[in-house]
């Protein structure tokens, strides 16, 4: 049974019991849909492929995400949420700088740990699927976390730079991180080693280290 769905009368909430189901079932159906996007590309990625990945009637897909249009939709969101969770989890860092060099450690983290998401946010889905407008402002509200945590580390003076450098520092992130999962690197790097010296030496020059 799920966790988190005994009362404390000693019954069972039948509704959460539910709910985790529909959650769980969800997050099964979306990463199947990720793994075939990245292994078998866009042309492959159907409701009746997804259907048989997970063992599932292509019935299930439409009433979890009523159709394709749907589940590509919720894909595209549920890879950004990730990544958010991820930018969260680092609100704990109470100095602003630290927080920021520990965002840019999960960046790569959940890259490494998730790349169907994470193809699926920058990478094959474009072609095959355009995410409507709210879609993409949701989506692209996750590195709001980084914005301010930016701002948070820079002066007063300075604080209407922050919009263009964390958009900087993203696109430093991203372009090690794309470098690295489609193994351009070198067999010979130091991976970990070359992203946090490119993190270093970004954050150095625009004075927030």
């Amino acid at each position: 049974m799920p966790s988190g769905t005994a009362r404390r009368d000693g019954g069972v909430d039948l509704q959460q019991v539910r709910a985790t189901y529909r959650d769980e079932t969800r997050s099964a159906i979306l990463a199947a849909a990720a793994r075939i996007l990245s292994e078998e590309g866009p042309e492959a990625l159907t409701v009746r492929r997804v259907a048989e990945v997970v063992n599932a009637s292509t019935k299930m897909i439409y009433t979890c995400f009523s159709g394709k249009a749907g589940l590509l939709d919720a894909l595209y969101i549920h890879s950004f949420d990730g990544l958010g969770r991820e930018f969260g989890n680092c609100r704990v860092e109470p100095v602003p700088i630290d927080r920021l060099k520990a965002m840019c450690r999960a960046y790569r983290a959940y890259a490494q740990a998730e790349p169907a998401f994470y193809n699926v946010m920058f990478g094959d889905l474009g072609r095959a699927y355009e995410a409507p407008l709210d879609s993409r402002r949701q989506a692209w509200s996750t590195f709001q976390a980084i914005r301010e945590t930016v701002a948070a580390c820079l002066p007063e003076e300075r604080r209407d730079e922050s919009r263009q450098i964390s958009q900087m520092l993203w696109a430093t992130m991203h372009g090690v991180v794309s470098l690295e999962l489609r193994n351009l690197l070198g067999e010979t790097t130091n991976c970990s080693d070359l992203y946090d010296r490119t993190i270093e030496l970004f954050l150095s020059a625009n004075g927030l280290s």
